[in-house]
């Protein structure tokens, strides 16, 4: 579990820290101030040995990469400076670990074991550009790599100091806005092997009483999800928004025992009436699966609901919530308690 995170020249954030993190924790404030960009943080952080990890980020904001007309890891960057060492900082399972990028113009991989063709272009683009250089380390453990860009897409080395042992990280799940609530078949998979579907199906009809089941179908050699109800067959995606974004929470908690679940605008989806069934479903799983919950909202009744359902599932001292407000550029964190939060809302005191 992520007990604190401290974020440096990353996104908008010049520097942010969020301390004394909770099983399940809240964050919410205006327009702007950052809340999805901690999500990203967090995400980019345990996804960082993958070549495709800033990819990822920008396809959830909607941004493809042949339409950015830069390399994909400059819009990570405070005020898009690459001169300026960004550093993400994380307090997870006991130790502390850093990830830092910065910009290296003297970099040539010329010790990687990778096909000719792709070599010249990692060194050609390499002496033409400049690569994209990373350093983690967590306790004894530390790795070093680049990223460079090329005609190929953008390649990878890593090298570590344990006999390139690279460190096993918790899974991060990004549940998304919009229409990133997919949910793959291999995902829903996992769950059927560990005879958990019926689980599921039990959730599932909070949002429509009708499902009476949900099946696999391959056709032309790919695999798709169907809803059963009212004994017809409809493909998941044509549900609503609520099913498939609940689906996808709960099947990314369930396929993956010890992981930690980034839920962007929790209440996107949702009608309101059923928020704190919701937040009651989720502290429940997560505590059973061994996860941690960060979202984000913006919603005074998702606040409330949030309150009421963590309660109602006996987490009470597994919640916590941050309010990030900006005020000429600088950040300010606030935290609370459920029992604080509690008093500021009777209080009429705006939390949001």
């Amino acid at each position: 579990m992520i007990s604190s995170m401290r974020l440096r020249n990353f996104r908008g954030f010049e520097d942010i820290e969020l301390s004394d993190m909770c099983p399940i924790t809240l964050i919410s404030g205006r327009n702007n101030v950052g809340k999805s960009a901690i999500l990203e943080a967090v995400f980019l952080f345990f996804d960082h040995k993958a070549p495709d990890s800033f990819g990822k980020i920008n396809m959830i904001r909607g941004i493809h990469e042949t339409t950015l007309g830069m390399f994909s890891w400059e819009p990570i960057f405070y005020q898009m400076d690459l001169d300026r060492k960004m550093q993400l900082e994380m307090n997870f399972d006991g130790a502390l670990a850093t990830l830092e990028y910065t910009r290296d113009y003297s970099f040539v991989p010329a010790h990687v074991t990778l096909p000719k063709e792709i070599m010249n272009d990692m060194i050609t683009s390499a002496k033409s550009t400049y690569t994209l250089k990373f350093q983690y380390a967590r306790g004894d453990y530390a790795e070093e790599g680049h990223f460079v860009a090329g005609q190929t897409g953008i390649l990878q080395n890593i090298m570590t100091n344990q006999e390139n042992q690279i460190e096993k990280m918790p899974i991060a799940h990004l549940v998304g806005k919009g229409s990133m609530f997919d949910v793959s078949a291999d995902e829903f998979g996992k769950i059927e092997r560990r005879q958990k579907k019926q689980d599921v199906l039990n959730i599932m009809q909070i949002i429509d009483k009708n499902i009476q089941d949900i099946i696999t179908i391959s056709a032309n050699k790919q695999s798709s999800l169907y809803v059963k109800t009212n004994n017809s067959l409809l493909p998941l995606k044509l549900f609503g928004d609520g099913a498939n974004k609940l689906l996808r929470i709960v099947s990314s908690i369930m396929s993956s025992p010890d992981s930690i679940i980034l839920i962007d605008e929790i209440e996107g989806g949702f009608h309101y009436s059923i928020y704190q069934k919701l937040w009651e479903i989720v502290a429940d799983i997560a505590y059973k699966y061994n996860c941690q919950i960060i979202a984000t909202t913006h919603s005074v009744e998702c606040i409330n609901a949030a309150l009421d359902g963590v309660k109602a599932a006996n987490k009470i001292s597994d919640f916590c919530y941050f309010r990030i407000n900006k005020n000429n550029g600088e950040n300010r964190v606030y935290r609370y308690s459920h029992d604080i939060l509690c008093t500021a809302i009777d209080g009429e005191m705006e939390v949001r």
